[in-house]
């Protein structure tokens, strides 16, 4: 996993168990909108994937529903 200027950060949050079939169907693909915030979860990736962060300027990130979780990093 490379983190360059430029890069997109795209985590994929599953959805609850609880969700009903139907509103998974309707919530899959789109944007995550509750917590975590997308600004949390990019630094845990940043800190977790650098040494030092400081030389990054440029990164963009989102966050979907999805049926599993994930990270991809563009």
């Amino acid at each position: 996993m490379e983190i360059v200027n430029g890069s997109t950060v795209i985590f994929y949050l599953p959805m609850p168990k609880s969700w009903s079939k139907k509103k998974k169907a309707l919530m899959l693909g789109k944007g995550h909108q509750q917590k975590p915030d997308v600004d949390n979860l990019l630094k845990a990736v940043m800190d977790a994937v650098l040494k030092e962060d400081c030389h990054i300027y440029d990164i963009h990130s989102k966050k979907y529903w999805s049926e599993k979780g994930g990270i991809q990093i563009l």
